[in-house]
C-alpha cells in the first residue's frame, strides 16, 4: 500500500459509488487513503469469510441432502417429488393472521434452477447450485412438524435447539450474503458486529456435521481464516469485526 492516496474522491466514488465509499470514509474518519486502505483490506476479509463458510455450507447441504434421501420414501427424489416434505404445500398462518404456504419458495427456486440447468439436470445439479438461504429455511418454525422432526434433525447432535440452530444459521447466512455481495464486514469501534461470530459458529457447526474433516482442515487447534487473516494483516483504523 502507498503512503498517501494517489487518486481522488471523484474518481473513488466513480468505482465503488458514493453510497458504499461512505461506509469506510466514516470509519476512516473522513481520511481517503484510511477509507481506501480499508476498502482494499475488507476484500481479503471478504475472501476468509467466504472460505469459513463455504465449508460449513457444503457440508450443510450434504448432511441435509444425505437425511432426506433416507427419510423420504418418494417416487421422485425429494426435489422433484410433488409429495416430499419440500414441495408439498404446508400451509400456516402468518403474523397477519393470513394463510401461506411455506413450501412456495422452496418450489419456485428449485423450478427456476431447473429451467436454467436444463431437463437432462441431475439432483446433484441443482443441490450444488442452492443457497445457504435454501437449507437455512428447512429450520424455520413452519418446517418443524414435517420436516426437521421427522427428518433433518438427525443431522445434529442430540438436544440440539432448533430455535437456536435457526438464528445461527440465519446470522451465518447474512453474513455469507454481505461477503458475496461485496459489502463491508465491520462496525465502528464499539458498535455491534456478527462477522467474526458468525464465522465461529460456521466453524463450530461444521465440526458436528464432518468432525474428522474439520479437523483434517482445520487441525488440532483450530482457528478461523477471519482470525487468521486479521492477525497478519491489521485492520488499517480501529474497527469492530
Amino acid at each position: 500500500m502507498r503512503d498517501e492516496c494517489e487518486i481522488t474522491r471523484e474518481q473513488i466514488e466513480a468505482w465503488l459509488s458514493p453510497a458504499r465509499y461512505s461506509s469506510y470514509l466514516s470509519v476512516a474518519d473522513g481520511k481517503d487513503d484510511v477509507a481506501l486502505a480499508l476498502y482494499l483490506w475488507n476484500t481479503g476479509l471478504v475472501q476468509a469469510v467466504l472460505r469459513d463458510v463455504s465449508f460449513f455450507e457444503v457440508a450443510l447441504r450434504n448432511a441435509y441432502n444425505s437425511c432426506l434421501e433416507k427419510g423420504f420414501d418418494g417416487d421422485e427424489h425429494w426435489l422433484f417429488d410433488e409429495e416430499s416434505p419440500i414441495r408439498r404445500p404446508i400451509l400456516r398462518t402468518n403474523k397477519r393472521k393470513q394463510l401461506v404456504d411455506s413450501n412456495r419458495i422452496n418450489r419456485n427456486t428449485i423450478d427456476h434452477l431447473l429451467d436454467g440447468l436444463g431437463s437432462e439436470a441431475t439432483p446433484d445439479d441443482v443441490i450444488a447450485n442452492l443457497t445457504l438461504g435454501f437449507w437455512t429455511h428447512m429450520t424455520d418454525t413452519s418446517h418443524e412438524r414435517d420436516l426437521r422432526i421427522p427428518t433433518i434433525h438427525k443431522a445434529w447432535n442430540p438436544g440440539t435447539s432448533r430455535k437456536s440452530l435457526h438464528r445461527t444459521l440465519s446470522e451465518i447466512n447474512k453474513v455469507r450474503n454481505r461477503a458475496a455481495h461485496h459489502e463491508h464486514l465491520f462496525a465502528p469501534l464499539g458498535a455491534e458486529c456478527a462477522t467474526r461470530k458468525a464465522c465461529d459458529d460456521a466453524m463450530l457447526l461444521f465440526g458436528q456435521l464432518q468432525p474428522e474433516v474439520f479437523e483434517y482442515v482445520y487441525g488440532d487447534m483450530p482457528k478461523s481464516s477471519v482470525d487468521s487473516y486479521i492477525e497478519e494483516h491489521p485492520a488499517p483504523c480501529a474497527l469492530t469485526i
